[in-house]
Formats: C-alpha cells, sequence, structure tokens
C-alpha cells in the first residue's frame, strides 16, 4: 500500500488534539457524509478506490486524505487541492469524470441539492432554537439537568443534528467544486465569491452595532473601553453604560456558542465564556470611522468591473453562479454556526453528566468514551458505561499527544505502520530586491496590496488588547482563525494564516470585508517577526517582509 497524502489545513481549524468522543464523532461523522454525497452524485461507485476513506487521525489530529479526493471526488467532480490548502504539484493526477457519469450528474446533483436546501430553509431553523435552548438552560447549573439532556439525545432530535453534517457537506463540497472553477476560469471575480449575512458577517455587523451604542452611552463609556476595561461588571456598575451591557449580553446570548479555537471539540472554550473579548473588539472599532461596508464594498467593484467587461453570455453565466454561491457559503455558514452549538450543548450536557455519574472522577471523564459508548451509556440512562481502566489508557494516550510537537499540516501516511513523514520541505524566505518573500495560497485580494506592521498572535484576546495599542495598518499573523476572530477583521488591513485553503475562515471573512489574505504559509507565526513591517498580495499569494 502506497503513503497516503493528508492535508490538516481545512480540518485543523476546528479540531486540534481531541479527546476521544470529539475525534470519533468528528472522524466517523466526515467519512459517512462525504462518502455518501459522493455516492448520491455518482449513483455507482464501482471506480472508487475502496482502499482510502476521506479522513484520517495522525497523533489525536484530524487530517483530510487528498488520495481519496484525487481518486474518488476527482472522478465525480472537479477538485481543486488549494480549497483544502494543497499545492497542486503535489497531488497525484484527478481522476477524470466518466462521460455517462458527467451526463447524469445534474439530475443527481439537482436531487440532493434539493435535499440540503430543504433541511437549511425548514429544519435547521427549528433544530438551533432547540439547542440553544437546552444549551442556555444547562449553562445555568440546574439542579436536576438530566431531563434536558435526555432530551437532547432523542433519536429523532438527534439524527436531525447529525443530518446537519449532510447538509454542510453537500454544500461545503459545491462550495469547493465552484472556487475551483472560478480560480481555473475566472480568478478576477473572487472577491464576489462570499455569502451575505453570513453568521461570520453578522457578528462583525453587531460589533460596529455596539461600538454605535457605546458611543451613544458618553465619554465615560469610551474612556473604559479606550483604557482596556474588559470587566462587564465594571460597565454593569455604571448606569450610563446600561445600553452597551444589554447590547454585549444580547450579542453573547446569539453567539455565545461559537468558539476561540476548534469550534467542533466538545472541550473548547466559547466566547459565552469570555465575554471581555467582545468588549476589546468594541473597543478597537472606536479607532475607526468609516462603516465596514464601505472598504467590502470598495474591494468589490474591483471584481465587479471586471465582469462588467465580459461579453453579455459570459457576464450572464457568472452572474448566475456567484449568485448562487453567495447562498451556497451563507447555508455553509449557517450549519458551521448550527454545529457548533451542537457541539457546546453536547459538550455541556457530558460534564453534567459525569458530575452525576462519575462524582470522583474529573469532569471531563466523558469526553474519553467514543461516540457509539457515549450513545450508548445515555439510551441506557448511565448503565452500560465504558470499564476504567480503557478511560484512564484513553486519557494517558490523549495527553500524550498534546505533548508530543504536532505533525506537519502537509504530510506523507503510511496506514499500515501509522508512521509520517514531511510532504514539504520547509522554505526558506527568499530574498527578492532587498525583500524577504514568502509564498502562500492566494485567498483574498482585497484592495490591492496592503503594508503595516505585523502582530503575530494566536490568541485573539491578545490581539484585541494589541489592536488598541496601535495605530496604523495592521496585518495580523496567526496559525488560523475561527469566528472569535471575526469581530476583529474590521480593524485589519490583511490576513496571513499557516492554516486554510480558499475557502477557510480567514479567506471567507477576509473576502467579506474587503481585506487581502494569504492562507497556507508554512511556519508563518515564526517566520515573520512580532512588529514587522509586512507587505501582503492576497492576489499572487506572497507577503514580503520589508527590512
Amino acid at each position: 500500500m502506497t503513503e497516503w497524502l493528508l492535508s490538516g489545513h481545512n480540518t485543523q481549524e476546528t479540531t486540534g488534539v481531541a479527546r476521544p468522543v470529539t475525534v470519533t464523532m468528528t472522524e466517523g461523522g466526515l467519512d459517512a457524509q462525504i462518502s455518501w454525497f459522493l455516492g448520491q452524485l455518482a449513483g455507482d461507485t464501482w471506480d472508487f478506490d475502496q482502499t482510502v476513506k476521506p479522513t484520517e487521525v495522525v497523533q489525536g489530529r484530524l487530517y483530510l486524505n487528498i488520495n481519496y479526493y484525487a481518486r474518488n471526488m476527482g472522478s465525480v467532480v472537479p477538485f481543486d487541492p488549494e480549497s483544502v490548502g494543497v499545492p497542486a504539484h503535489l497531488v497525484e493526477e484527478s481522476a477524470e469524470v466518466p462521460r455517462e457519469r458527467l451526463m447524469r450528474l445534474p439530475m443527481r446533483f439537482r436531487r440532493t441539492y434539493r435535499w440540503a436546501a430543504r433541511f437549511y430553509r425548514n429544519v435547521l431553523p427549528k433544530i438551533d432554537r432547540k439547542l440553544s435552548d437546552i444549551y442556555w438552560k444547562l449553562r445555568q447549573d440546574p439542579e436536576d439537568p438530566l431531563p434536558l439532556i435526555w432530551s437532547l439525545f432523542e433519536l429523532k432530535f438527534y439524527a436531525q443534528t447529525r443530518d446537519t453534517d449532510r447538509a454542510h457537506i453537500v454544500i461545503a463540497l459545491t462550495i469547493t467544486t465552484l472556487d475551483g472553477i472560478l480560480h481555473q476560469r475566472a480568478p478576477q471575480l473572487l472577491s464576489l465569491f462570499v455569502g451575505h449575512e453570513t453568521a461570520t458577517s453578522q457578528i462583525g455587523q453587531r460589533i460596529w452595532d455596539l461600538r454605535q451604542t457605546a458611543e451613544e452611552c458618553g465619554a465615560d463609556v469610551q474612556h473604559m473601553l479606550t483604557d482596556g476595561t474588559v470587566e462587564l461588571e465594571a460597565y454593569e456598575a455604571l448606569p450610563t453604560a446600561a445600553p452597551l451591557v444589554a447590547g454585549v449580553q444580547a450579542f453573547l446570548h446569539r453567539y455565545g456558542h461559537r468558539g476561540f479555537r476548534y469550534e467542533a471539540d466538545f472541550e473548547t472554550e466559547r466566547l459565552a465564556d469570555r465575554p471581555e473579548h467582545v468588549l476589546l473588539a468594541v473597543a478597537g472599532q472606536l479607532q475607526e470611522s468609516e462603516p465596514p461596508q464601505v472598504r467590502a464594498e470598495a474591494a468589490r467593484q474591483v471584481a465587479k468591473d471586471a465582469l462588467q467587461q465580459m461579453n453579455p453570455l459570459q457576464r450572464l453565466i457568472w452572474k448566475r453562479i456567484l449568485r448562487w454561491g453567495q447562498q451556497l457559503i451563507s447555508w455553509r455558514e449557517d450549519s458551521k454556526s448550527s454545529i457548533a452549538l451542537r457541539q457546546a450543548a453536547y459538550g455541556l450536557a457530558a460534564r453534567h453528566l459525569a458530575r452525576h455519574f462519575y462524582p470522583d472522577q474529573p469532569d471531563d471523564v466523558m469526553m474519553f468514551y467514543h461516540l457509539k459508548e457515549f450513545l450508548t451509556f445515555v439510551r441506557s440512562r448511565g448503565g452500560q458505561r465504558v470499564d476504567q481502566s480503557t478511560l484512564n489508557r484513553r486519557r494517558a494516550q490523549f495527553e500524550l499527544y498534546r505533548s508530543q510537537p504536532p505533525p506537519p499540516e502537509l504530510i506523507y501516511y503510511d496506514p499500515l505502520t501509522q508512521h509520517w513523514r514531511p510532504a514539504m520541505e520547509e522554505e526558506k524566505a527568499q530574498p527578492t530586491a532587498g525583500l524577504a518573500r514568502l509564498q502562500g495560497i492566494a485567498a483574498s485580494a482585497g484592495r490591492g496590496l496592503a503594508e503595516g506592521i505585523a502582530v503575530v498572535t494566536n490568541d485573539p484576546l491578545d490581539a484585541g488588547r494589541r489592536l488598541l495599542e496601535l495605530e496604523g495598518p495592521v496585518v495580523l499573523v496567526t496559525r488560523l482563525t475561527d469566528p472569535a476572530w471575526s469581530s476583529l477583521f474590521r480593524r485589519l488591513s490583511a490576513v496571513v494564516t499557516e492554516l486554510g485553503g480558499v475557502i477557510s475562515h480567514a479567506a471567507i471573512v477576509a473576502r467579506e470585508n474587503g481585506l487581502p489574505a494569504v492562507v497556507g504559509i508554512p511556519e508563518a507565526t515564526r517566520r515573520i517577526r512580532d512588529g514587522q513591517r509586512v507587505r501582503v498580495d492576497g492576489a499572487t499569494g506572497t507577503v514580503e517582509l520589508v527590512q
């Protein structure tokens, strides 16, 4: 058996070194749903390579198996490796779509897409309402949480929450295909490949609204914000700050389930756990006088001009594709938010169950169940348990993985020996006319070149504090971004990340905000010094270190 090429660029946006319940839930869900979707489109999967699977877990981290995508997805729809952060030269030649399958593909896709569209319109809002209600009630530490927890695991409702994964995969892989087509046929239009009023863009808009509320609260509140006062209790004690406090509380109730890191992990910290992040983001916006839509619209105008220069037929086709893509991206962000809410609710439920059934154990003990074991435990009302020695062994394995240096984001992996090796040697910054240049993946062109001071950090709270202290253009350099960072994008001039492809969180939110973004630069947070002046070209995927 040959080695597999694995990529963690997309999966490690949502999971890091995860405990067994998260790993088994995520791996099993992705494998099942990706295989299901491609099977729906292919009809007959006789030519699929059954020796590969969509994902693989290495040292507790989840990776996408690029061999699976090239061999199986590529035999159904076009596959763009850059969408998952992989340079094209590393990928084996993708399979060709058989002619008969290609002819049947529109009908099969239409049927599958219609199912997903109905789910997003009719089912997902109901799921979110119930999950949100249970989540916030569990956060209040009820005296008897068990009835709430059992309702989370009602067979029909639980099945619907897992259908969110299926709908998400349908839309995400469709977006990946459309992005590949745009990259190949009309890269100048990528700035228009964004959603409207997505879950992430609404976070940024609500922060801007809170900024305006803070201004209306008067000078005392504004001084507290700019001085870095981030304890919500301090504002609660100030009568004039009441509208801001109410706004922050409403914001947290709507978006508090979003994670600071690794949203798919049961264990991750949520925005509701750190309201100071919201106040820091509001404080950062006080420095901005331009409404957020202005910069984004200016960046998109370049792409709109390119669209207008096309002949009428091309323009009509691309307008329809973009309009459709914008809806898909909005749905994708909705399901990502819903999945984060589900993981937050089930993670909190797991802690309550641990306190009830394992009072002498750490309250993360249920996290060391595998998903099937966890479901069996719940449906037996705690009667069927995993033996303690197995849980102890899994905890020790988890701690070992957490202490080990992480594998690179791109690796070759031997599934028989479970050994891995880096897929790429570290590139040295190439000097160019007195500058050193790093090459990544062009994710968002923005309004053109952006130059600023690099803020190198992997902590959104640290980034928020730093942005309060700095004046002038700032370039965020970080390992990855997720929704906790969304509220900071309005203050940035550009974004550079180590992880991600062209449909990663950083790419999508940068486009929404009209920012240049370059993603997928290995070791960017080490190779770029904090405080260094950098120049970012989001159209070519280059970052120059200005000396």
